[in-house]
């Protein structure tokens, strides 16, 4: 039974409460809410990320249209040692690609890879109902994140700047072997020098002058 509307339920009848909760040592990944997220949210990403009214980009006031916008997204909430260390905040970006619009999670448990096990985990239900990629967007200075999005198989297919981000990278992982064949066909594979040929090593030898 799908406990709570989100577009991901909407559109893929997907309820990430029926798949929750995951245990990863003594952490645990549950579903949550959007008012939770902003908790977390107030309380440490101006220290994870180094955001504020100081940032030099356009600041985004919360809105009520941003909070019907929250609403609609899955919240994905780690909890360790009886709090909220990390989250994940997502939604469908079309009808086959799930977009991780806010990753973050506490310093002092970056090593226990949470982040990678919870993401990794949430490949084979999104595949499941039909997601063919999964992606997300980190600055490139955020060298964390950026190992991270590789380690997982994310690829990088292109980069943005705006007046409320700044400079990002957008990192891409194909969950449909096609889809990520027809990306490396068109962008990653070196195409064949053009010019004159080089001579093959099994040339005869030319005769001395």
């Amino acid at each position: 039974m799908i406990t709570q509307r989100t577009l991901s339920s909407r559109i893929w009848g997907l309820d990430w409460g029926c798949h929750l909760p995951w245990s990863f040592g003594d952490a645990t990944v549950t579903a949550g809410s959007f008012p939770e997220a902003l908790s977390f949210v107030g309380d440490h990403y101006a220290d994870i990320f180094g955001s504020g009214k100081d940032s030099g980009f356009l600041s985004d006031p919360f809105t009520e249209a941003k909070r019907r916008f929250g609403d609609e997204m899955d919240v994905l909430l780690i909890r360790a040692d009886r709090q909220v260390v990390g989250l994940l905040i997502a939604h469908p970006l079309d009808w086959t690609t799930y977009y991780m619009r806010s990753v973050a999670i506490l310093p002092q448990y970056r090593e226990r890879k949470l982040f990678a096990q919870m993401v990794e985990r949430c490949f084979a239900p999104l595949l499941a109902v039909g997601v063919e990629r999964v992606e997300g967007e980190t600055a490139p200075t955020n060298t964390v994140m950026m190992r991270a999005l590789t380690g997982l198989g994310f690829l990088v297919t292109s980069t943005a700047n705006s007046e409320r981000w700044g400079a990002t990278v957008r990192f891409t992982k194909f969950l449909r072997e096609e889809a990520g064949s027809v990306f490396a066909e068109r962008f990653c594979r070196t195409p064949p020098a053009r010019g004159r040929p080089v001579a093959s090593s099994s040339a005869p030898e030319r005769s001395p002058p």
